[in-house]
């Protein structure tokens, strides 16, 4: 496949991977947590499937960016390379069986990406002997991981593509993204409620977001934010540069009210790619102002919903509390 239909397929494919999962999820995998050792977490099997939690209460990893996704150092079984966080992946770790040693001991399902690629997943019977994080975060003999062929995804970005990290992992954290900083700061929600309302400082505040958990286990954060005169429903998440999708008829109304832009580019992260991209102004939220949502992918659809991503993120540190349903928006 062309190294340009590849990067497309990236950034229109990872970000919505998990539509197909609902249909697939395992609710019988089971992980337990059992006592640190030397300072190493280990667990066994009786713990419920999306509670991964370390002894750390509070720890930072830092990241890189490769075409506004965000890569994380890591090892499976020894086996050094890169995690990409998606949030909008309900699996705590989602791994890739064409890069690592992984049996297909146990058939779960089918699916597609949103791009196109067929994507089988897979679970193996043995456990996994160590996951690691950054070199801070380390997991022992976890059994149950998911596992799919992500080949697609290392032509493109990295051929040592470990698999994806998220919701299953980070919706026992209130996490905090850093795009200056290149951080991802994570306080575990079994502290004191007051430890986590200090990460907020009043005088960067922006916005507080209260959102409806929306998607398998409420990984996907939805909000309705005013476009104009408008109100759309938008959506949060790590694994998306930006997408629009507006009916013909609201295209045509932002447009007249001067809140949407369309332009084709030839480009699309250093690739000759042409496509057709958004721009959207005068977003606001309970009557506060916020950034013009630029570089969305777009297309003419049977709704109107906005996805929001890295191209908007970057503009802020955002806080993310699955606990109490909040994203908060702060200055960088």
């Amino acid at each position: 496949m062309p190294r340009n239909t590849l990067m497309r397929s990236v950034c229109l494919g990872v970000a919505m991977l998990a539509a197909f999962a609902p249909c697939v999820y395992s609710a019988d995998a089971h992980l337990a947590n059992a006592p640190a050792n030397n300072g190493q977490h280990t667990q066994d099997a009786t713990f419920t499937f999306n509670e991964f939690l370390v002894p750390q209460q509070n720890f930072t990893l830092p990241f890189y960016l490769f075409n506004a996704h965000i890569l994380i150092d890591g090892a499976v079984n020894g086996k050094p390379g890169q995690f990409m966080f998606d949030t909008g992946t309900e699996f705590a770790f989602f791994l890739n069986n064409h890069f690592l040693s992984l049996s297909k001991d146990q058939f779960i399902g089918q699916g597609h990406a949103g791009s196109g690629q067929e994507m089988l997943l897979y679970r193996q019977n043995t456990p996994v002997d160590s996951l690691e994080i950054a070199g801070q975060i380390r997991f022992e003999n976890v059994a149950d991981f998911l596992h799919t062929d992500w080949g697609f995804i290392e032509q493109a970005y990295t051929p040592n593509f470990l698999g994806s990290i998220g919701h299953g992992f980070n919706r026992n954290y209130v996490f905090v993204i850093d795009y200056d900083a290149q951080t991802l700061t994570f306080h575990a929600l079994n502290q004191d409620e007051t430890a986590i309302a200090s990460i907020i400082d009043p005088a960067r505040l922006v916005a507080i977001l209260h959102f409806t958990p929306k998607g398998v286990d409420g990984k996907m954060p939805e909000v309705e934010m005013r476009i104009g005169k408008e109100t759309l429903n938008v959506f949060f998440d790590t694994g998306s540069q930006g997408a629009l999708e507006l009916t013909e008829t609201m295209k045509n109304r932002l447009e007249d009210q001067g809140k949407l832009s369309l332009s084709l580019s030839q480009y699309l992260y250093g690739t000759y790619e042409t496509h057709l991209r958004a721009s959207l102004t005068g977003l606001s939220y309970d009557a506060k102002n916020l950034q013009e949502a630029r570089n969305l992918s777009f297309k003419i659809g049977t709704q109107n919903r906005v996805g929001l991503g890295y191209h908007f993120l970057k503009n802020y540190v955002s806080v993310w509390d699955y606990k109490h349903s909040t994203l908060t928006l702060l200055k960088p």
